[in-house]
């Protein structure tokens, strides 16, 4: 005979899995199972849409107490167990939050401050998670962790662009892309705002990179804006009204001749009028300055070339991140460098700068203007911060020698 074909699993309806995730520590910390472990669902209810995360908290084995050496589990296995869980809960009577990522955290839980959590039918006894249900409580909240979109509406002044008239060329980093503009067939660089690995800082960085593209419009010496890139809000509940359009990502200006470092990885210094670059890096780092800006993370992977040869400094949110390698002496074991005064991050930007004039003199070989580029150097990274020369003198320095040769 013909086996019997298994009964459909009757689960909530209107869900669709995402991604899922758990702590990895817990190898390290000699325990069978993971600390916390979440599933991101979209719920489908009538004509709304719900993102949720589903966070159970601890270890399970806290609870079961019977994870064996030889019964510890998978990750696909603890996975499948776990959506398996997350597919019976009843999602209709939870006050799920609007327009958002709403997170509902299940806990051991005191049962007079929170709730009992409901499934959609009735558990079979194989899965842990079910058998825990009756003293399992949560609570719900906005979920720290989720990516946040800027608004479109707080940077009128730029050109949008839809992703979708977007074609992904190449991946230059993460989050960082060569796209091409389907509708002129032009070349940009697209940063997104949800990159791998993504932290909710990520996006207080694209936020400020927009800010100050904006003030430095049409500025030489400084990355210029080409549009910002959006879509409509992934997490808008309801999916009758307007749409509303958010930033996916920032689109710049391609410039062709790539980054300092790569030139200095590929021996190419010679190619261009590299004597000139030196004072186009300080005056723009200048403006920034003047302006009350500091960039904080100057370094040959952050200078670009345009078509004509000329440097550009790129990467301005000035909140992105400090490699340690290219800080000044006196902020190298500092937990949070962007929270310092002003006059101690202009400092570790001059001394950057300096050291920056040094990696150009080593590319250059023997010319004579390489010996200046060093001897500047030397004033722009004194450790003593009192005898460091300040950005203007290390640049009118640099342009009386650059007429001399």
């Amino acid at each position: 005979m013909p086996a019997t074909a298994a009964p459909p699993l009757v689960t909530t309806p209107g869900l669709e899995l995402m991604s899922y995730c758990e702590d990895r520590d817990f190898r390290a910390e000699g325990k069978p199972e993971p600390n916390s472990r979440s599933q991101t669902l979209v719920y489908y209810s009538q004509d709304k849409k719900w993102w949720i995360r589903v966070t159970f908290k601890r270890a399970i084995s806290c609870f079961t107490y019977d994870a064996e050496p030889e019964q510890i589990k998978s990750k696909r296995e603890r996975r499948n167990e776990f959506q398996d869980f997350v597919r019976l809960i009843d999602f209709r009577p939870l006050a799920l939050l609007d327009n958002t990522l709403t997170e509902v955290i299940f806990l051991n839980g005191d049962p007079e401050t929170t709730e009992p959590i409901k499934l959609y039918r009735e558990p079979e006894d194989t899965n842990r998670f079910t058998k825990l249900v009756k003293n399992l409580r949560f609570y719900i909240r906005k979920d720290p962790l989720r990516v946040v979109y800027p608004l479109c509406l707080q940077f009128p002044s730029f050109r949008a662009i839809n992703v979708v008239e977007l074609k992904e060329e190449d991946e230059i980093a993460d989050g960082v892309f060569r796209v091409l503009y389907k509708r002129d067939k032009k070349p940009y660089i697209l940063k997104v705002v949800n990159r791998p690995f993504y932290q909710p800082r990520d996006s207080d960085v694209i936020q400020k990179e927009l800010e100050n593209l904006e003030q430095f419009k049409g500025v030489v010496g400084i990355v210029q804006p080409a549009s910002i890139a959006v879509f409509a809000n992934p997490y808008a509940t309801s999916q009758n009204c307007a749409k509303q359009m958010v930033i996916s990502g920032i689109l710049l200006e391609y410039y062709s001749g790539g980054s300092l470092q790569r030139v200095f990885n590929e021996k190419r210094i010679r190619e261009f009028d590299w004597e000139r670059w030196a004072v186009q890096i300080g005056n723009a780092l200048d403006i920034f300055h003047r302006a009350k800006k500091t960039h904080m993370d100057i370094k040959p992977s952050n200078v670009v070339l345009d078509d004509d040869g000329n440097a550009v400094i790129i990467d301005i949110s000035g909140i992105g991140g400090v490699t340690h390698e290219w800080r000044a002496p006196e902020i190298r074991d500092e937990i949070s460098p962007f929270d310092l005064p002003f006059q101690t991050r202009r400092l570790n930007d001059i001394w950057a700068y300096g050291k920056l004039l040094t990696e150009i003199a080593l590319n250059a070989g023997n010319s004579p203007f390489a010996g200046t580029l060093r001897l500047v150097a030397d004033h722009l990274t004194e450790e003593n911060v009192r005898n460091r020369w300040t950005l203007s003198e290390g640049i009118e320095s640099l342009v009386e020698n650059l007429s001399v040769h």
